[in-house]
């Protein structure tokens, strides 16, 4: 028992799935993970906080791929291009696979504003760049609000052409003295930062808000520029995290209740 005790407790949660669905046959899942998806991974951020990824592969994609995965394809991006719609299947793959960990059967839907739509009990964040989809899931009992983005790190050249597009007065004025790919990496943290801050509060507020609604004037956090709701106005200080990686960073917005 001690030494069961001690274990991860995301990986006890795959073992007692596991065991459940042995025990119970008629649980097993009758869908297969479809070609055009790879590298399946899942970690618990914290407790009943969960993120899952994956690579996707759209040269991968086949006509069956969506019926093989039990998933359906939205009749408004029937019509859409391969990449479109692998993006959308391995999404929703990452996301029932988290929420199975979350102990809740389903697949979030799509609404008119094209907003993943949430079983009852959860909130989420979907996110996906160049081949990596991530979802993070949580337990709504203990979180308010997710958002979840990954971006690319930007070329100097590109994150020059976008930088007072993403970035209000006050953030460009702390590039001063980095260098070209210093100042490129930040523009892009602060970039996925405001995608992930977006993410997190629309669901809450209803509210559209735009990049220089918000501006990063503490390493750890982004400070709201704009009064979306009474609870949700200007100057509200939000953390968030991240994770730099080779190829680009990944961050996201928790909100515990």
């Amino acid at each position: 028992p001690q030494r069961i005790a001690n274990l991860p407790p995301l990986f006890l949660r795959v073992c007692y799935s596991a065991i459940n669905a042995i025990n119970s046959p008629q649980t097993m899942p009758e869908y297969q993970r479809p070609q055009c998806l790879s590298n399946i991974h899942r970690e618990e951020i914290a407790d009943g906080l969960i993120r899952v990824g994956c690579h996707y592969h759209t040269d991968r994609l086949l006509d069956d791929s969506f019926q093989r995965a039990d998933i359906s394809l939205p009749t408004s991006l029937a019509s859409s291009v391969g990449k479109r719609r692998t993006e959308y299947l391995a999404g929703r793959w990452c996301a029932r696979e988290a929420l199975r960990l979350l102990g809740v059967e389903g697949i979030p839907g799509m609404g008119s504003d094209r907003a993943p739509q949430w079983p009852d009990g959860t909130v989420g964040s979907i996110t996906h760049s160049k081949g990596t989809a991530e979802v993070m899931v949580a337990d709504a009992r203990h979180w308010l609000a997710v958002g979840l983005d990954t971006e690319q790190w930007l070329t100097a050249e590109r994150a020059d052409r976008l930088c007072r597009e993403l970035l209000t007065s006050e953030e460009r004025e702390h590039l001063r003295g980095l260098s070209p790919i210093q100042r490129a990496n930040r523009i892009t943290l602060i970039f996925s930062a405001k995608e992930s801050l977006f993410k997190a509060l629309y669901p809450l507020t209803g509210k559209r808000f735009y990049f220089h609604d918000a501006a990063r004037r503490n390493p750890r956090s982004l400070t709201l520029l704009t009064s979306l709701t009474e609870q949700w106005k200007y100057g509200t200080e939000i953390p968030f995290r991240w994770r730099e990686r080779q190829q680009g960073v990944l961050s996201w917005i928790a909100l515990p209740r």
